[in-house]
């Protein structure tokens, strides 16, 4: 399985009417093709007015073919889209990631979700990897907290992710604190020094807004 992203951020002083706006077009699209997205506000890790879209695809090639259609047939989508885009600041950035583990029950999409990813070099991606998956089995024993690891070879070249989901944003705050202060988990970052130096690093927090 496979998790499509989309970034974006709004013009100083167009919060409400591009969060508006945003929310009526992916509304539209979830009743109007098989796919269901969520739309997501950035509280922490990204500029002021981020927001993100994403969807779980099976198949690229098939998401793209049905969002193609949407483009070709309905002009309401469009005007949707457009209206949407003239609230933001710059292009919107598209990555895809594949999902390559995940423990704890993540069959419903949360209310919050924490972001940790890093950019490696090719031949440190795959004990990088390995390392995630270990961390994320050892935090969720820590609190019970769900957790993915993906990986992007598109959009986001190289890049590790891990992906914790919450009920709310104090669920969160006290997770992160617990799991902060164990030892194992401090133990298991000090051992990233055998793999090498991340080229990029990006923490975050997202609240589900759609």
């Amino acid at each position: 399985m496979k998790m499509f992203n989309r970034l974006m951020t709004l013009k100083p002083g167009s919060l409400v009417e591009g969060t508006e706006a945003m929310v009526d077009a992916v509304t539209h699209i979830n009743a109007n093709t098989s796919y269901d997205f969520t739309l997501w506000q950035s509280l922490l890790g990204g500029p002021i007015g981020s927001f993100g879209v994403s969807t779980m695809v099976r198949s690229y090639g098939d998401y793209t073919d049905e969002v193609a259609r949407l483009y070709a047939e309905d002009e309401a989508y469009v005007a949707k889209v457009d209206a949407g885009g003239a609230h933001l600041a710059g292009n919107p950035e598209d990555s895809l990631w594949n999902i390559v583990h995940a423990v704890g029950d993540m069959s419903e999409v949360p209310n919050v979700m924490s972001n940790v990813m890093w950019q490696m070099n090719p031949p440190e991606v795959a004990p990088s990897i390995a390392w995630a998956i270990e961390l994320a089995t050892y935090v969720n024993g820590i609190g019970g907290t769900p957790v993915s690891v993906s990986f992007s070879q598109w959009g986001l070249p190289n890049y590790i992710r891990l992906l914790w989901a919450y009920e709310s944003v104090a669920a969160f705050d006290e997770a992160t604190t617990a799991v902060q202060g164990d030892p194992g988990f401090v133990e298991r970052l000090a051992a990233t020094a055998e793999i090498g130096t991340p080229r990029d690093m990006q923490t975050g927090l997202i609240r589900r807004v759609l």
